[in-house]
């Protein structure tokens, strides 16, 4: 079959259009072939990639592209046996409550199911190295014949524009159309009333975001493989375009006094936390993210205790369900957490960090959460984040005085420190709105410990902290915290095990 097809093409198309070779065999093949010889076409592609090319990096590319292709050209399966929703609608009912959020960007599968939904024709354009513009993508309704045509414009990810940008095109790019994460809204809305008044483009996008929700809600069983494809894209490539070879070079970054001021101290989602780093190369060479709490140590809460409230909130926020979806919390683990917080640390102090060393510190950790302590787990996660040395009063830590870059690492890193877990405390706070699990008060009385430097009392480390520490252990473990030698903790905990 396969040969059959590609003697075909090979007669009708020159070898000088190698490239629409690949979006002809998307569009009119792909769509039909059974998933068993697509697979064995993926594998044999793959096997060359790893043996020809040797880099995981290019192979990692093309699964990012096969799954936005699937997104823009396999066919919506209208009778789809898994329309009655049940466990297979679960991730389409959960993008449509996030999409009504005026927060969440808008991707290419956004563009699909408004594509199939309106009847409009959308083409996606990019600028190449040479400001060119050129065409990216393609989606047209298979549902119903086009009653309208779109042209957009997409910016690649950026510092500019973290999550991409869509501006409208109308012989000319139109300014001014498209703002924040609704830009892909605006756009589609602007395009489709070239003569409407702001509020009413306004109001446009809004409606566009219901459309979308309320579809996916109807027909879950239908969008459901769609959107596991750009969670798989999302896993490989940090949500960002395959196709994006329009985006200027990148430029490597290197470790520097200013780049380290620039970036440790930052908070935000793991998943963004990889954007970044695709963006901006160069910058895991010596920026971590630490996710406080652990996320072992959230999952390890769960399980110590099923009654949970906080343990619960939180694998809710790392599995983007309400209420929490079971089926979720192995990926939570596969992946690392992609919807959880992080902090942008140097990475050499990172590794030194109590809750990066210690096994036994995680577990402490873990069933503070359990026991919906939430004061007494925040408390430790930022314990759990200072370089280690402060915790057991030692001065000669050699690993930050071998070297002037070392020094430098740490003290940008303690610079930010006050400030980076007041403001990881207040992102918790917001992922947990209407959880009933964190208070103002909750709120008030970390920060309040956090301003009063409290991380810095030797004499709540060495009382207060440690029976607190203590009594959050379980009874088979509240020998490991020994009375009045925080030191002695801190050293026992620190060994080389493995990575949390």
């Amino acid at each position: 079959m396969l040969k059959e097809f590609k003697q075909d093409l090979a007669n009708t198309i020159s070898a000088l259009l190698a490239n629409a070779f690949v979006e002809v065999f998307h569009q009119k093949f792909s769509s039909h072939i059974v998933s068993r010889v697509q697979g064995k076409v993926n594998g044999v592609i793959g096997h060359y990639l790893r043996t020809g090319l040797n880099t995981n990096r290019t192979e990692e590319k093309l699964r990012a592209g096969q799954n936005n292709r699937y997104i823009a050209y396999m066919p919506v399966e209208l009778n789809s046996k898994h329309n009655l929703a049940g466990e297979a609608g679960k991730r389409s009912q959960s993008h449509a409550e996030k999409i009504r959020n005026p927060s969440t960007a808008g991707t290419i599968l956004d563009i699909r199911v408004l594509s199939e939904t309106t009847g409009i024709k959308v083409v996606i354009l990019t600028e190449d190295s040479h400001g060119k513009l050129i065409k990216m993508q393609e989606l047209n309704p298979v549902t119903k014949p086009a009653s309208q045509t779109v042209t957009l414009i997409y910016t690649p990810k950026s510092a500019q524009y973290p999550d991409g940008h869509y501006e409208v095109h109308n012989n000319k790019p139109v300014e001014g159309a498209s703002k924040g994460k609704s830009c892909l809204f605006h756009a589609l809305a602007r395009g489709m009333k070239p003569e409407a008044s702001e509020e009413e483009i306004g109001l446009e996008a809004d409606r566009l975001r219901s459309v979308e929700s309320d579809t996916l809600r109807r027909h879950p069983g239908q969008w459901e493989p769609f959107i596991k494809c750009k969670e798989w894209t999302e896993a490989i490539r940090g949500g960002d375009w395959y196709m994006a070879e329009g985006a200027a070079p990148k430029k490597i970054i290197k470790e520097t006094k200013t780049v380290l001021q620039k970036e440790v101290g930052k908070t935000e989602l793991y998943k963004d936390w990889k954007k970044c780093a695709i963006q901006n190369p160069g910058i895991g060479q010596f920026i971590n993210a630490d996710h406080q709490p652990p996320v072992s140590s959230i999952l390890a809460a769960r399980k110590f205790n099923q009654n949970s409230k906080l343990a619960t909130a939180m694998l809710e926020v790392a599995t983007n369900s309400s209420p929490l979806d079971n089926n979720l919390i192995p990926y939570v683990h596969k992946y690392h957490g992609l919807e959880l917080p992080i902090v942008y640390v140097p990475k050499e102090v990172h590794r030194e960090f109590l809750s990066t060393k210690s096994k036994s510190f995680r577990k402490t950790v873990a069933t503070a959460i359990s026991q919906d302590d939430v004061v007494g787990a925040f408390k430790l996660t930022i314990l759990g984040s200072m370089a280690r040395f402060r915790l057991d009063g030692t001065k000669n830590f050699k690993n930050f005085q071998d070297n002037q870059m070392s020094k430098t690492r740490l003290t940008i890193f303690e610079k930010s420190f006050q400030q980076h877990s007041t403001k990881m405390v207040e992102q918790w706070f917001s992922l947990l709105q209407g959880k009933g699990v964190m208070t103002t008060a909750h709120v008030d009385t970390i920060k309040a410990w956090i301003e009063n430097e409290g991380y810095k009392n030797q004499n709540e480390q060495r009382s207060g902290r440690k029976r607190r520490v203590r009594s959050l252990l379980p009874p088979s473990q509240s020998g490991v915290l020994p009375p009045g030698n925080m030191k002695k903790r801190c050293n026992e905990n620190y060994r080389d095990l493995p990575p949390r």
